[in-house]
């Protein structure tokens, strides 16, 4: 069996979030979280997937994070809402899987339920008692999980392929000579004629410093109007003036002055192809062609189902008195199940 996709990685990075309106009502029992349809999501499984998230965080950050400050964000506010989220759609594509008949097979059943008694036994005793999580909790929840993988994948399995060309990855270093403001909404104000007319003179004088032997990053050191003079993209990043011309460049060779929007440019090509970057490109490229194909199904059938969530429940729910539960490896154990 392949490695499967964590349904993290499919949920948060690969979908655009959860975008429906949400009926708050009292009408669910305090152990049901949400429903979706009709279909009870149960507040152990969520409970399960926010600990998980919980722990993740303090890992990275510390286990005092929740009395620390992050500028404007309220994290735990945050971390919750991103669970929700990831819980409704979790939910929401396991029902158009069984809509479509997509079911476990034995094997892959005896799977789920050997990660789900692995995963549970990890558990220490105060964690399943705090969580008020069985072992079959853990076994719808990996069903989900296992359900929406299988029907993702047999929607997307089609894949577009993505060119070592289309997906390239360049290194370059470039001097900037400012021609204009851009404001936040990336509105460019030009300067008059003839202030650019200088500036253009300079940027040729300064080209040809280069076309004479001048060391290129000591020049956009000094004669730059950006501080940073260093940049690895690939397509789509750049202006489209800059990034023809960059892509235009072998090792070591300087483009003639490229004008763009707001200034010019002189490029120099450090590396024409970056094999690693423009490897993990291609699968972000696959990936992004994979989530725009699903999302044209998914958000659709989002837009017709019901949805109650059970706000009073969740909003007692605090994060800082969960200290004793510790688990971080609710998918890594979900992923290591379907590894040879």
């Amino acid at each position: 069996m392949k490695k499967r996709i964590a349904i993290c990685i499919i949920i948060i990075c690969i979908l655009s979030g959860c975008n429906k309106d949400i009926k708050i009502t009292t009408g669910l029992s305090k152990n049901e979280i949400f429903k979706i349809s009709g279909e009870p999501e149960e507040l152990a499984e969520i409970m399960l997937v926010l600990m998980n998230e919980k722990n993740k965080y303090e890992t990275h950050l510390g286990a005092d994070i929740w009395t620390r400050a992050f500028e404007d964000t309220n994290l735990e506010a945050e971390i919750k809402d991103k669970v929700k989220n990831q819980m409704i759609e979790l939910c929401a594509i396991s029902l158009m899987a069984e809509n479509e008949d997509i079911r476990l097979n034995d094997s892959e059943k005896d799977t789920l339920e050997q990660a789900a008694a692995q995963y549970f036994g990890s558990l220490s005793d105060i964690e399943k008692e705090l969580l008020d999580v069985t072992e079959e909790d853990v076994f719808h929840l990996y069903q989900k999980m296992y359900l929406t993988d299988k029907y993702f994948d047999s929607v997307t399995k089609e894949d577009r392929e993505i060119s070592d060309e289309e997906a390239k990855v360049i290194e370059v270093m470039y001097i900037y000579f400012q021609t204009g403001n851009r404001d936040i909404y990336g509105n460019v104000t030009r300067y008059d004629e003839e202030r650019i007319t200088q500036i253009r003179e300079k940027a040729q004088s300064v080209l040809d410093r280069v076309n004479q032997g001048e060391d290129f990053q000591s020049l956009a050191a000094s004669e730059s109007d950006d501080t940073e003079y260093k940049s690895v993209f690939g397509r789509g990043v750049m202006e489209e003036n800059f990034e023809t011309a960059a892509f235009g460049l072998t090792d070591g060779q300087i483009s003639n002055l490229v004008e763009t929007e707001d200034g010019y440019y002189i490029i120099k090509c450090i590396h024409d192809y970056l094999e690693m970057e423009t490897a993990e490109n291609k699968k972000n490229l696959e990936d992004k062609y994979k989530a725009d194909k699903f999302k044209e199904i998914y958000e659709p059938f989002l837009e017709k189902q019901t949805l109650e969530f059970n706000n009073k429940v969740w909003q007692e729910i605090s994060i800082q008195e969960y200290s004793e539960c510790v688990s971080t490896d609710l998918y890594d154990v979900y992923n290591a199940c379907f590894q040879h």
